[in-house]
């Protein structure tokens, strides 16, 4: 019989105990997936929304893994879940249903407190029977009340309309200027305004005293009774009067014909200007002097209360004298304004 030497031997039981190893250990990528395969993993229960507040409905859903041969679907509504309803939870309704080969427990509820809410053990025998148990289960309730976290944010800008800044300024600048048109009027026009004011009430009665002229020379052609006359005459001598009370300021009413002749003149005669113009003849100016509103009341006063008939001519005469009168002061007067206007500073000066 051969005998083997020490060293082939050695090498035989080396090569004996590495094929053995190899046979019963299998190699580290093969039982890795040979595991994983076995296990298949398991999805968490989820929140629909993932955010459910205090009085709001909500939907956990809880994954249960691959469909079983005895799968029945299942559905629970709200009248038949009444007996799992407390004050803080009420479930709404139950269903297990098959979801693209997968099984979920889908769980309608509506919790009315906050933070983590047990779910009662749900006492539905199809459950049981598949050991599917629904204690342990809390669902995270949150509530829009808790001010954790919750900080007030600053004030708003104003808002910016545009042509908001133009409208603010130019309302402060138009306040001023009218401000310091008031002082400037207060300091330096109040006697202009007056003159202005005097000047147009003048202007307005000169334009009265004409109208009532031109409407008396009407009236007159109207009819031509003695009786109309003298109406027609006592209007004139009231009107005109009248006239003279607002033009001089002094009530001319009770005045007697007589006493008309101490009147000043009604438009006193302007100084010559430097240019050399001439005033307004003589003659014209003796119309608005006392002595001519003597004379004319006097001859107004004999027509009425002589008893005699007015005839119309004597009315006609008297009332183209109170239009030359009229007329005259009517120049005067756009004179006296005319020379005002030029020289003002000098007319001040003056007096």
């Amino acid at each position: 019989m051969a005998r083997i030497g020490p060293g082939l031997g050695k090498q035989v039981l080396i090569t004996v105990l590495g094929l053995g190893f190899l046979v019963l250990v299998p190699p580290r990528g093969a039982r890795t997936q040979d595991s994983s395969a076995a296990a298949p993993q398991r999805q968490l229960p989820y929140l629909i929304p993932q955010t459910v507040f205090v009085g709001d409905p909500g939907r956990l859903v809880v994954p249960l893994g691959p469909v079983w041969e005895d799968f029945q679907p299942l559905i629970r509504e709200q009248a038949e879940t009444e007996s799992w309803a407390s004050p803080d939870l009420v479930i709404q309704r139950i269903e297990l249903e098959n979801h693209g080969g997968t099984v979920r427990l889908l769980i309608d509820l509506v919790a009315y407190t906050t933070g983590l809410v047990a779910l009662p053990d749900l006492a539905i025998p199809e459950l049981q029977s598949q050991g599917i148990s629904t204690l342990g289960l809390q669902v995270p309730i949150a509530s829009i009340l808790n001010r954790d976290g919750l900080v007030l944010s600053g004030p708003l800008p104003p808002p910016s309309i545009p042509g908001t800044g133009i409208l603010i300024y130019g309302t402060a600048v138009g306040l001023f200027l009218l401000i310091l048109t008031g002082i400037g009027f207060r300091l330096w026009g109040r006697d202009r305004l007056k003159v202005l004011q005097e000047r147009f009430s003048r202007r307005r009665l000169i334009r009265s005293l004409q109208r009532i002229i031109d409407d008396l020379g009407k009236d007159l052609g109207d009819a031509a009774s003695g009786h109309h006359e003298q109406e027609l005459l006592n209007r004139l001598s009231g009107e005109f009067r009248r006239f003279l009370s607002l033009f001089t300021g002094i009530p001319c009413h009770t005045l007697t014909a007589g006493e008309f002749s101490a009147l000043p003149p009604l438009i006193p005669s302007p100084q010559v200007p430097e240019s050399g113009e001439a005033k307004p003849p003589g003659n014209d100016r003796a119309l608005l002097s006392g002595f001519f509103l003597c004379g004319f009341f006097r001859r107004c006063d004999t027509l009425r209360f002589s008893g005699t008939c007015i005839s119309p001519g004597e009315l006609l005469g008297i009332l183209n004298e109170l239009q030359r009168f009229t007329h005259t002061l009517d120049q005067a007067d756009r004179e006296r304004n005319r020379l005002i206007g030029r020289s003002p500073l000098k007319r001040k000066g003056a007096a």
